[in-house]
């Protein structure tokens, strides 16, 4: 595929020299900067006049509508453009240069380099302009109007696919589809019927002659033969007889001339219907004006269906579905705010169980903590309380002893000293002090063991109560997730509520979406069905004429005969003339037949060429369909990836019950998948975001429909998108640059400081630049 490479120029427009080599692959926008006029600070600095390069260079005249010298620098006599192409699939560059004189015809030289080596060759001399133009255009793989309709848009050329009329849009679809080929074929085809058909009528009126004649003939000898009377009667009464009987076929075909013109008066009036027809077709009138405009037009020839009655079925069903959905719609805006709350429940539970849990965690640590310490304590507690006992077993033990061996004492009845029998080192007074003393500890290591097991008891209970409080806290976490469990369920209730809704919204859209669709496709069945009736009265009347074309020519030859009979009948005798009448008839009869054996032979060749051209009909719709299909589809993707919610549907060629094609292309725009008007009733903006998506198709379509390394990779647009915002503007250069084109946009500021990839034209003292 060509890339533009390079452009450069000198003395045109306000420019002296212009030198710029184009950022491959991305959007570039153009920027203007006036400042020899404070008003128009993008106005006027010279844009446009780096986009009329390209278009001067690829066809030698300006995108405006102005004449060639105009395009001429005002302080020079010529200009001078030069166009660099490069072609990566064979390595090849392609320059253009023009020369553009004030006074003079102008100059073209092409030059080509292949693998990096001029080419020496005449290979890209041409005699003239116009063939040089021709050549480039051939070289680049495009026509002037794909150029200007797909590559190089300005608002001065530009007609948009979807505006343009019924007979633009077949012409372009058939160059996508090869539809002129196919075109050429019929053509072909057709130049070989005409003769064959009038052959065809030519033999057919020569059989019908024969066939009246033989008629006449096996009459004439069944009067002969049967009319004895009659033939001894005088010749002038039997000649009397003839002459009235050709007076009478006279008549006849007067009768049938009368027949024959109201036939073709038909043919008239049925051409007009169907010019008005069309007319009603290509109207923006209402379906009903249209409807019985046809029904006064038609009703000679055939019955419409009641079309208005399908449509008011069509639209009343349309209106209870759209009824049916506004109120499901209520009810999903009801529901949807019941999700929201309990959403909000369910989160606000959540929120508040998760502090919860925290809180719960904390202070479940704590009693934790709180537990291990009082066991440590009571651990400690018991430890002492158990060595209490065993210190209190012990001055239990001790004291007994001490008691027993006191109350053995014996006291000196001479000196009251005291002393034990079975121990004399026993000191009594020391073992009552001692007695005394242990008494005093057990007394001690008693209270101190009581107080130890009322701190066991304490200890007890407040294991006990952080027992309870943590087995609180879990109730307290049970309730929490059984509360959160029963919001969850109602949340989940409501929200399968409104997914069943949202399901069934879907399936009136979708069922919205259809009956739309059928009602939109009953103007077109309106309009076959009245193109039906016309081609079958046209035949039908066509079938007459032909009838009685014949029914002239047998009674023309009837007439032949009989005047052949009057001179028989005058020049021989009455025998005589029934073998000549025999004769004359076997004559008849063999050339009858020769006839109808060439009729068939005509016939077959005839049926052959019309069963061609009926299947190069049919594939012409279906080329032309395919394209229409890939246009429709390829445009949708386009505005799907620069945001847009609207979406096109084409309807291509249909194939009438009689066989003949309808080249009708009919477009719909949807939105959410309904019906949403016109293309004109939309804004200039959504317009514009349609007009570039059908622009990306057409121009992917063309490249596709080149031959070879043919094509080229470039979009110009001049003041095509200015309707549209900052917003979609941003989001559509992102498209393109995500498909890789390379574009130059003429913009007046409706984007983000921030894009990258932008191009500023000054103009100051009257001289343009690059900055």
């Amino acid at each position: 595929m060509w890339k533009l490479n390079k452009i450069e120029a000198r003395n045109l427009c306000a420019f002296r020299e212009i030198e710029y080599t184009l950022n491959q692959g991305v959007t570039t926008l153009i920027f203007g900067d006036n400042r020899d006029n404070e008003s128009q600070r993008s106005n006027g600095s010279g844009k446009s006049a780096l986009l009329e390069c390209i278009a001067i260079g690829i066809t030698g005249s300006p995108l405006r509508k102005i004449k060639n010298e105009e395009i001429i620098n005002d302080a020079a006599d010529e200009c001078y453009v030069r166009l660099e192409f490069f072609n990566s699939s064979c390595n090849e560059v392609f320059a253009v240069e023009r020369e553009l004189y004030r006074k003079g015809a102008s100059v073209v030289h092409c030059s080509i380099e292949r693998d990096g080596k001029l080419v020496d060759t005449d290979e890209a001399v041409q005699h003239s302009v116009d063939a040089y133009t021709k050549y480039i255009l051939e070289k680049l793989g495009i026509t002037r109007d794909e150029l200007f309709n797909n590559f190089i848009l300005s608002k001065h050329r530009y007609e948009d696919f979807l505006s343009c009329s019924d007979k633009d849009k077949k012409e372009i679809i058939n160059r996508f589809s090869n539809g002129i080929v196919v075109d050429e074929a019929i053509e072909r085809v057709c130049q070989d019927m005409e003769p064959i058909a009038d052959e065809l009528k030519a033999v057919e009126l020569d059989f019908a002659s024969l066939e009246g004649r033989t008629q006449m003939l096996i009459e004439q000898i069944d009067k002969e033969e049967n009319g004895k009377e009659e033939r001894n009667r005088n010749k002038a009464e039997r000649i009397k007889g003839i002459e009235h009987t050709i007076a009478e076929k006279r008549e006849s075909l007067r009768m049938l001339s009368v027949q024959i013109d109201a036939h073709a008066d038909v043919l008239v009036t049925l051409d007009t219907a169907d010019k008005e027809v069309q007319l009603l077709e290509h109207s923006e009138e209402s379906l009903e004006i249209c409807l019985n405009g046809i029904e006064m037009l038609l009703k000679p020839f055939g019955k419409l269906t009641d079309w208005n009655n399908v449509l008011k079925t069509k639209t009343d069903e349309l209106a209870q579905v759209q009824s049916e959905r506004e109120g499901l719609s209520d009810e999903l805006e009801s529901l949807d705010v019941k999700v929201q709350q309990q959403q909000a429940v369910c989160d606000k539970l959540k929120s508040e169980h998760a502090e919860f849990v925290t809180k719960a965690t904390t202070k479940s640590e704590s009693y934790k903590k709180q537990l291990a310490d009082l066991e440590k304590e009571m651990q400690e507690a018991n430890r002492l309380c158990t060595s209490l006992l065993e210190k209190r077993r012990t001055h239990s033990s001790a004291i007994e002893l001490l008691k027993n061996k006191i109350a053995g004492a014996i006291t000196c009845p001479k000196c009251q000293f005291e002393f034990v029998a079975s121990d004399s080192s026993f000191d009594v007074a020391q073992g009552e002090k001692e007695l005394e003393r242990l008494q005093t500890e057990a007394e001690q290591t008693t209270q101190k063991r009581t107080e130890t097991e009322k701190t066991i008891v304490f200890i007890e209970q407040d294991q006990k109560e952080i027992q309870q409080a943590r087995r609180q806290l879990n109730t307290d976490n049970s309730d929490w997730l059984a509360k959160v469990d029963a919001a969850e369920k109602e949340l989940q209730t409501l929200n399968f509520k409104l997914e069943s809704l949202q399901r069934k919204g879907k399936q009136f859209t979708e069922k919205i979406a259809t009956i739309q669709k059928e009602i939109e496709s009953t103007r077109r069945k309106m309009f076959d069905q009245a193109y039906e009736i016309i081609d079958s009265a046209t035949a039908s009347r066509k079938r007459e004429i032909k009838t009685l074309n014949e029914d002239v020519a047998a009674t023309e030859s009837s007439i032949e005969t009989l005047y052949s009979t009057i001179g028989e009948i005058n020049n021989s005798s009455p025998d005589e003339v029934i073998q000549s009448l025999r004769e004359s008839l076997k004559d008849v009869r063999k050339r009858s037949n020769e006839t109808l054996k060439t009729k068939s032979e005509v016939e077959q060749r005839l049926k052959r060429l019309q069963e061609q051209e009926q299947r190069f009909a049919q594939f012409k719709s279906y080329l032309a369909n395919t394209k229409i299909e890939a246009l429709s589809q390829i445009t949708n993707e386009f505005l799907e990836s620069i945001g847009s919610d609207i979406r096109i549907q084409f309807s291509g060629y249909t194939v009438l019950k009689t066989g003949k094609v309808r080249e009708k292309i009919s477009i719909s725009l949807l939105r959410d998948g309904v019906d949403c008007g016109s293309f004109g009733k939309f804004s200039e903006g959504e317009k514009a975001r349609v007009n570039l998506s059908s622009i990306l198709a057409m121009q992917k379509l063309v490249n596709s429909n080149c031959e070879g390394d043919k094509g080229l990779d470039l979009l110009v647009l001049d003041e095509i998108l200015a309707a549209v915002d900052e917003q979609g503007n941003a989001k559509m250069f992102e498209s393109i640059n995500r498909l890789g084109i390379t574009a130059l946009v003429v913009s007046h500021g409706h984007v983000s400081e921030s894009y990258p990839h932008t191009l500023i034209i000054r103009k100051e003292n009257g001289k343009s630049f690059i900055v």
